[in-house]
This record gives C-alpha cells, sequence and structure tokens, in this order.
C-alpha cells in the first residue's frame, strides 16, 4: 500500500489545515429540487452554478456524500412522539414500517463545497512587521513557503484566513445559498470513510480537535494534538488492485466493508443541457454512491495562451506527417478542429477554464454487491456517453482524495472544462422529498418518505402552515392517502376533526379498536334527534367564540332572509342575536322571541318586511335540515373534547356559483360547520388540532364555501391547527389565499387535461406537455408530492398494515368484501370500551 500521510492537519469550525501548509473553507450547500422544473428553472439553477465556477478565482472540492439514517435511532424517534393512549396500536405500526425498510439503504444525500484560501503567514500586520516576522522565524518561512511540516499555527495566521473565508463565504452563499459547516460536521466527514460498506459511523458528542496554546517569539500561536489520528481507525487491504477493504470493528465484533473509487475518464464536450446532469443522475440508482469533484481555475488569459500553444503543436505535427507522406491521423484533425471551437469560444466569452477530475466512490458489504453495483454506475453512465474507469493500484490514492482538506492525488484523469460543463453536475440538486424524521408514508422512487404532520409550524427554519391538499380523480387514492396521515396524527397526540359526507369514516371506531373510546360520530340529519347540533349560539363559552358566533348567526339568518348588509332588516337580526348571547343557553330559536318583538316596535312600513323574515325563518327552523341550526336551549351540544369527532352530514347538497336561490340552506349550513370548525381549532393551543375536510370541491363551488376554506387555512399556523382538503378538482383550490396557505400538496391522477393544468399550479410546476401526462397516467395510490420545501417528486403512498388498509379503502362495496360489517347509525355517539 502506498504511504500516504493523514492530509489533516488541524480543523476549527468550517476551516481545515492541511499537511501541505493548504488551507480549505468547506461549506453545506443548501438543498434543491430539480424534477418537474421547466426548462428556464433548470437553467437558472444552472446559471447560478456555472456563475460560482466562473468567479471564484480558487482551487474547489466538492463532495457529495449519503449520510444514513439509522432504522433504529428512526423507530426511537417515532415511538418517542406517541400518545399514552395509542402507545400499543403506534408501536406496531412502527414496527412494520422499519421491517419494511430494513435492508434497504435509507439515506439522505448531503452536499458540500471547499474552497481553497489563498496563502498567508502573519500577512495583515505592517510590511516592517512582516519583515521582522521573516527575519526572526527564517526556518518556519521557509517550511511554509515549502509546504513541509510547520506544526504551530499562529493566531495571526488563523484571523487572517478567517477574513479572508467572510469573503469567500459571501460568494458562496450569494451563488449558492450555503452555511459554514463546523467542526462536528468535519468529524463525521473525515471519520465516515473508514465505515464505509460497513454500517453507521459512530459519532463523538462535543468532540474537538486538541489543541496546545503556546507562545513563539512573543506570538501567540497553538500546537494541533495528534488526536485527530484517532478519527482513522481500520485496517485496509488494497492488495485486489481494484478495491480497497476496511476491517473494523463495529458493534463488538470486526466487520468488513468493501469500497471502489472510480474515475470518470471521458465526458462529452457537446452534451446537451438539460439532459446530462452527470452528478444529479447519480440518484436514479437504487443505492448511494459519493463524489468528489476537483477544479483548478486557469484564467481566461493564460488559458487562451495554452489552447494557442497546444494549435502549434497539433499545426507541427500535421505538417510533420505531410512531409512524411503520412496521412494525417483523425485524432489530430479532431483535436485541430476542437482547438480552433474552443479559440473562437474563449475570445467570445472569456471565460475562465477549469482542470476538473471527477471521483467516485461505491460501497457495499460484500463484494459480490460491490462488483454488481459498479457495473450499475458504469451502465448509466454509458447512458449519457460517458467513460467510466475503475483505476488499478489507485483505490488508496482515490480514498485520501475524498477527506477533506486533502488535494488531488490522482492526475491521470484531469478534464479542461469550461464553468459551464462543470456546472451541468447540478451540485446541489437532490430527488429527496418528506420531512426525514415523523412516520413513514411511502417510497419515492428508491427513498423512503418520512412525514411530521406538525413540523411546519415548529420549524423555526420554515415557520409555514401544516395545511395540505390532496387533489385527484375518484378511485386514485386521495381519500387512502389522507386517511393515513390522520391515523398517523392520531397516533401522535392530535385531536381530529373530520367532515365525511359520504359515511366513508363512521366505522373506524368497529375495525380499529385502538380508536374505542376516544372516537365520536355525529350524525347531522333532518330529524329531530339531531336538532340543534349545528346551532352556533349554543354552548359558547369563552368570550373570543362569543363573538365568532354572533357573526356567524348574523351571517346565516341575513343570508336565508336575504337581509343584505346595511338594511334595517339586517340590523334588526344583528340587534336580536347580540341579546340572545346574553341570555343563559343561548340559542337561535330564542332569537325569533326577540325578532317578533322588534316586529311589534317596527315603523308600520318596515312591519311587512320583517313579518316575512319572521316567517321565512320560522319554517326553515322547523323543516328538512334547516333544524340543524335552530336549537332552543335544551339540546345537548355537540362535545369537542374527543379526540376524534366524525361529522356525517347526508344529503348536503351545494349549489353551483350561478344557483343564487337553490340550495341555500346547504350553504347556511356550512357557514355553521365552518363555526364549528374554528371553535374546534381555536382549542388549546398546546394540542395539534386537524381538521379533514372530503370534499371539498363542494365548499369551493361557492363564495361561502371558499370563504370558509380560506378562513381555516390561513389562521391554522397560528392556532397550532392544519387543514386538509381532499378535491376532485385542482381547479376550485387555485385561490392565491388557500394556495399560498398550503405546506404540502399531494396530486393523484387526474384524468382531465384541465385539471391536470390546474394541479400542475398547485404544486408549483410548470404546466407542460409531459407533466401534464404524467399526472394524468398516476398509478393508483401514487402521487406527486410537493413538501414543505417546496421538493415535487412521485411517492407511492404505503399502508403497510392489512387492517388500516381495511378501514381506509373507500371503494364501493369494500366493507361488504371484507366481511359484510354493519353500518353504525350512531346519533352523538361515543364509542366506549366494552
Amino acid at each position: 500500500m502506498t504511504r500516504i500521510p493523514f492530509p489533516v492537519k488541524y480543523f476549527e469550525d468550517n476551516l481545515v489545515f492541511a499537511q501541505d501548509g493548504a488551507v480549505y473553507a468547506y461549506y453545506e450547500l443548501q438543498t434543491f429540487n430539480y424534477d418537474y422544473r421547466s426548462t428556464d428553472d433548470q437553467l437558472s439553477l444552472h446559471g447560478n452554478l456555472e456563475a460560482f465556477y466562473w468567479n471564484i478565482n480558487a482551487e474547489t472540492h466538492a463532495l457529495v456524500v449519503p449520510e444514513f439514517q439509522s432504522l433504529e435511532e428512526q423507530r426511537q424517534a417515532m415511538e418517542a412522539g406517541l400518545c399514552s393512549d395509542l402507545k400499543e396500536a403506534g408501536k406496531e405500526h412502527i414496527r412494520m414500517a422499519i421491517e419494511h425498510l430494513y435492508g434497504k439503504d435509507v439515506h439522505q444525500y448531503r452536499f458540500f463545497m471547499g474552497v481553497k484560501l489563498k496563502p498567508t503567514s502573519v500577512k495583515g500586520l505592517s510590511f516592517l512587521k512582516e519583515i521582522s516576522y521573516i527575519w526572526k522565524d527564517f526556518k518556519r518561512y521557509l517550511n511554509n513557503q515549502a509546504g513541509t511540516d510547520a506544526p504551530e499555527i499562529f493566531e495571526e495566521e488563523i484571523h487572517a484566513y478567517r477574513v479572508q473565508e467572510e469573503l469567500i463565504y459571501s460568494r458562496v452563499n450569494g451563488y449558492l445559498r450555503a452555511r459554514r459547516v463546523d467542526t462536528t460536521d468535519l468529524e463525521w466527514l473525515i471519520r465516515r470513510g473508514f465505515y464505509r460498506g460497513i454500517g453507521e459511523t459512530p459519532r463523538r458528542k462535543n468532540w474537538k480537535p486538541k489543541k496546545i496554546p503556546v507562545e513563539i517569539k512573543g506570538k501567540k500561536a497553538i500546537r494541533p494534538g495528534r488526536d485527530i489520528l484517532t478519527l482513522t481507525e481500520g485496517r485496509f487491504d488494497d492488495s485486489h488492485g481494484r478495491n480497497l477493504i476496511v476491517e473494523q470493528v463495529a458493534g463488538r465484533e470486526i466487520k468488513k466493508g468493501y469500497m471502489a473509487f472510480l474515475t470518470l475518464s471521458h465526458i462529452p464536450d457537446k452534451a446537451p443541457f438539460p439532459g446530462i446532469e452527470w452528478i444529479y443522475n447519480l440518484q436514479r440508482l437504487s443505492f448511494p454512491v459519493e463524489a468528489s469533484v476537483r477544479t483548478e481555475t486557469i484564467e481566461y488569459s493564460k488559458a487562451l495562451a495554452q489552447v494557442l500553444n497546444k494549435k502549434k503543436e497539433l499545426k507541427a505535427e500535421d505538417e510533420h506527417a505531410t512531409e512524411s507522406g503520412v496521412e494525417t491521423s483523425y485524432h489530430i484533425l479532431h483535436s485541430r478542429h476542437d482547438a480552433n471551437e474552443l479559440e473562437s469560444n474563449l475570445r467570445t466569452d472569456k471565460f475562465p477554464l477549469l482542470t476538473t477530475s471527477v471521483l467516485l466512490c461505491v460501497s457495499a458489504s460484500s463484494l459480490e454487491e460491490l462488483n454488481l453495483r459498479i457495473q450499475l454506475v458504469k451502465d448509466l453512465y454509458s447512458d449519457m456517453m460517458i467513460q467510466v474507469e475503475v483505476p488499478f493500484g489507485d483505490q488508496w490514492r482515490g480514498f485520501n482524495e475524498f477527506i477533506p482538506g486533502a488535494k488531488r492525488i490522482i492526475t491521470d484523469y484531469v478534464h479542461y472544462m469550461d464553468p459551464a460543463a462543470v456546472a451541468a453536475s447540478m451540485m446541489g440538486a437532490t430527488r429527496q422529498l418528506g420531512d426525514g424524521k415523523g412516520h413513514f408514508i411511502g417510497m419515492s422512487n428508491n427513498l423512503p418518505v418520512f412525514f411530521q404532520h406538525d413540523r411546519g409550524p415548529k420549524d423555526e427554519r420554515l415557520s409555514t402552515t401544516a395545511s395540505a391538499a390532496f387533489i385527484g380523480s375518484l378511485g386514485a387514492g386521495k381519500s387512502l392517502g389522507a386517511n393515513l396521515l390522520a391515523y398517523q396524527a392520531l397516533l401522535n397526540g392530535a385531536k381530529v376533526l373530520i367532515f365525511d359526507p359520504k359515511d366513508e369514516r363512521a366505522h373506524w371506531a368497529d375495525v380499529l379498536p385502538e380508536l374505542k373510546g376516544m372516537t365520536r360520530v355525529v350524525t347531522l340529519r333532518a330529524s329531530l334527534d339531531d336538532r340543534g347540533k349545528l346551532d352556533p349560539l349554543a354552548g359558547v363559552t369563552k368570550p373570543a367564540d362569543k363573538l365568532a358566533a354572533a357573526e356567524t348567526a348574523k351571517k346565516i339568518l341575513q343570508f336565508l332572509a336575504r337581509a343584505t348588509d346595511g338594511t334595517y332588516e339586517a340590523i334588526v337580526i344583528g340587534k336580536a342575536v347580540d341579546q340572545v348571547l346574553n341570555q343563559p343557553e343561548p340559542s337561535m330559536m330564542k332569537v325569533f322571541d326577540y325578532l317578533r318583538q322588534s316586529l311589534k316596535e317596527a315603523p308600520e312600513k318596515r312591519q311587512d318586511s320583517l313579518e316575512e323574515i319572521v316567517d321565512v325563518l320560522s319554517y326553515l327552523a322547523t323543516s328538512g335540515q334547516g333544524q340543524l341550526l335552530f336549537g332552543d336551549g335544551t339540546q345537548k351540544v355537540i362535545d369537542l373534547s374527543m379526540r376524534l369527532t366524525i361529522l356525517q352530514i347526508e344529503g348536503l347538497k351545494l349549489p353551483d356559483e350561478s344557483q343564487t336561490d337553490y340550495g341555500r340552506m346547504a350553504i347556511a349550513l356550512m357557514m355553521a360547520i365552518s363555526d364549528f370548525s374554528r371553535r374546534f381549532s381555536n382549542q388549546s393551543s398546546s394540542e395539534f388540532k386537524l381538521v379533514l375536510f372530503d370534499e371539498s370541491w363542494r365548499l369551493a363551488k361557492v363564495r361561502e364555501g371558499r370563504d370558509i376554506l380560506e378562513e381555516l387555512v390561513r389562521t391554522g399556523r397560528s392556532k397550532n391547527a392544519a387543514i386538509y382538503l381532499i378535491s376532485q378538482n385542482a381547479k376550485d383550490l387555485l385561490g392565491e389565499e388557500i394556495r399560498s396557505n398550503l405546506g404540502c400538496r399531494f396530486v393523484f391522477r387526474c384524468r382531465d387535461v384541465k385539471e391536470a393544468e390546474a394541479a400542475c399550479q398547485i404544486l408549483g410546476i410548470e404546466s407542460n406537455e409531459e407533466n401534464i401526462e404524467t399526472i394524468r397516467s398516476l398509478p393508483t395510490g401514487t402521487c406527486l408530492m410537493s413538501d414543505l420545501e417546496k421538493r415535487v417528486n412521485e411517492l407511492e403512498i404505503r399502508v403497510l398494515e392489512k387492517r388500516l388498509l381495511n378501514a381506509f379503502d373507500t371503494r364501493p362495496g369494500s366493507r361488504q368484501e371484507q366481511g359484510g360489517s354493519r353500518q353504525p347509525t350512531l346519533h352523538d355517539k361515543v364509542h366506549s370500551v366494552p
């Protein structure tokens, strides 16, 4: 094995001091979504990366590193969030998810960028002090310039590097959006290489490399300790030539890991973009692949001089062949053509050239699996006309090149590329989806997706709403996805209210025993048994709720009586509501008493209109579904203390926007439901509340319904609540107030072209032919998900427990298939444990 000194001497914060005297500053790039974006968006992202490489004018070291997620830690984190009364059911739900993921590479890609800082010693001092430093410490000065070992690092040097790093950070962050790494990140980046193919890298809590304060000729300095070498444990074997084997103690036993380092030996000069994202496309593979991309900048003038010199060499070879009577080789002719084209481009655009080398690392737990993965990487790049080599005898060199602060060691595969070609790698683009924590909800390509229902309001970086929309045609799987997320929210202690107009969830407490004792199914029908259940004035105790209830009651009464705001009739109704609200056990029926009293006191010319209003409201209050709105104060109000409340409204038919006189009672009922939902959301902010509106497109058909949805979606974050909207029609949710306040969007199959176009707008992607066709052809249970970071990708919903799948199945006749269970006819009934 070739002896290579460990390249890192010391690191502090995001600065890495190498043994050869070089100093690098490292940053973690913020990932961004790339799939399903318009060509203009992709070119814009490419332009940011190109501008970085064009202007950085320094050596760079980009790293693509998968961070493995421990399934055991994931299980512990999920179990820690379970509420006490659903802990056993929750543990079983989590156990099945972990078993399903066992054996899969659960990881997230992270992207890092290192920039080599310009050499400095004690610069920043005055000229005389600099001369004094060189004179008094001439030996150290020579060591610095020669790159040989100089163990001490002056504090003045560190300060000078930090000043320089500030400028570099502003450039990196300006083009790529990044954060400075810290000591923990660097420790992990170094140590993880020694555990490839074995398992997750053990972490050291609050570990930092040791340093000894010293003073040299009156200058404060530090002397790095040797404990940094403790990050390099493991026994290596590179005798196979084309792979590297590491032997490591992990989990109290000795394990072997296998890794191979591959180089890109040929990259096409004129590859199309978008289309040849040569680093991003690695994420198409079912296993993680690491990448190390190093560049050195050749300024325009030097690059042009090198090209002109190369042209002279090629011309001389061509002339020599002609004089010898030998036909000029194709290689020379092709190279002369490329040199001429490169000269023309350089003179036109004046871009720098980047000497670029690309290393890939594939790892596995066995040699057979490693060889299979190597072949899959080669096949992937073969489709892009990129040649991949596994250099013999360079595996140990490749291993060291991945270490932050190391220099380019394998020099046989260097490419001269312009900034646009390097930027085509699309460093930082990710296919990651979801929150990375929470419950498992499905797979996105080869990656598991985890969802945390209340992350939006709690995440300080995001501070967004937790509301979501589920869009799709009948039978596409939208209700299944929403039901799964609602159930997982219950497992974590949320209170859930479901508006269920199709009677698809009343059986949950019968088929899911863990929900018994915490579920209330409320039927809202045109019968005396259900009278007054939606009376907005009933059961109101809090001052804030009283104000909202009064407004809702006034709106309902004015709407049903067709009394326009500001008219005498509307004022009379408002006064009657205010007087009733201050009485014991207020109700809508008691409003009539005050209206009748107002009728007697009204001017003669107003009596006819008021009498008509009283007659109309009296009739509506005692017939059909109107009975739900008008209680007399004796009815029991809906209890909001239950963990799961399911509201069922039978036969609710909302009119179209143009049908102003038809279905007014249905709209009035929706006003009352909105007040009930508002009251539910206004409960203690320490508890997360979830309101699920099935068939929300019915509400969005009319202005009053849209007002309800907009208010609940808009105020959800401040109330620690979320609204889930299930709709067949994406067009109904295109209002800016709703769309801008949605956290996540789940778009399932939409058959209609117009619906698919509207769904693209909901997702925030371009409504092009490809995206529309993708949405129209999505398999059942698969959707396009836009997560809290606005990343969009395919998600296959996976309900792993058969009993949950049976409970959530909303296909016609599905419950008869499951055993013919009788449909419950419950009247404000609480399921109790038998």
